[in-house]
């Protein structure tokens, strides 16, 4: 109970934060970052607007929800009940921003909750499958990126999340399970949390991510924004698969191809 109590908090969190910054942002306008000249008022007002703290607030939280969670279980079920963020990011979009939420997106967003589901709970039938199969998949939205900046935008996002995710995670692996039961023995986890290598390079990743996200949701709406971002759970995929050197079992790979189909389907 605890631990799905921790999940349930995870989705919130996650799913506030993104639309406290999406607000914020919309409130500032679209962000310019090849105009060096726009960096200082975009600086100043990422430190001076309610909503923005309010954002990075709740996904401070996350983030520490997160570490526990990962700490605890196994990192592809915390991804498939996370996969719920996505639904709700449509839902308190809709409510919340008054972003318009049309039936395809919203079918989109459901093939890609549907397929990230598939992901992270499939553990058999593994096998081994060549670049090919994986660069078919992907044919349909690298015709997106080179037609689109938020395309490229959630590209370098998926890119830099999923990393920060995998060293995350292979991080608190190391550390071993967020004990609260001792006070002591909690700052100590603390204390190798923060010199943990990968966990350094984990947050760095997470932080490019987040400021790429930010700069998106000013143009973007955060409906279509985050459902896109599932990317990164192919490009978690693909890590664990080439770097982690962990197989890709055939679930997976039916996920992957659900959260590609909604990928293209989302507008």
């Amino acid at each position: 109970m605890a631990n799905l109590i921790l999940l349930f908090l995870l989705s919130i969190t996650q799913v506030l934060g993104d639309i406290w910054l999406s607000k914020a942002m919309k409130q500032f306008g679209e962000v310019n970052l090849v105009n060096f000249e726009s960096w200082m008022p975009l600086i100043i007002y990422l430190l001076t607007n309610f909503w923005i703290w309010l954002g990075v607030i709740f996904l401070m939280l996350s983030l520490g929800l997160y570490l526990t969670v990962i700490s605890k279980l196994d990192l592809s079920y915390v991804l498939s009940i996370h996969s719920s963020t996505y639904l709700l990011n449509a839902l308190f979009a809709w409510l919340i921003l008054d972003e318009t939420i049309s039936n395809m997106r919203f079918f989109g967003t459901l093939i890609i909750t549907i397929g990230v589901f598939i992901v992270g709970l499939s553990k058999s039938l593994y096998e081994d499958r060549q670049h090919d199969n994986f660069n078919l998949l992907f044919m349909g939205l690298f015709l997106r990126f080179y037609m689109s900046k938020t395309w490229f935008a959630i590209a370098i996002i998926a890119l830099a999340d999923s990393t920060g995710d995998l060293c995350l995670a292979r991080g608190m692996k190391q550390i071993g399970e967020v004990n609260f039961k001792s006070l002591n023995g909690l700052f100590e986890q603390i204390g190798k949390v923060i010199i943990n290598p990968l966990i350094i390079v984990g947050v760095v990743c997470q932080t490019i991510a987040f400021l790429s996200f930010i700069s998106v949701l000013s143009w973007a709406d955060v409906s279509f924004v985050r459902p896109a971002t599932a990317l990164t759970y192919i490009c978690s995929i693909l890590g664990a698969k080439f770097w982690l050197k962990e197989k890709v079992s055939l679930g997976r790979f039916i996920g992957i191809i659900f959260i590609v189909i909604g990928l293209i389907v989302n507008r």
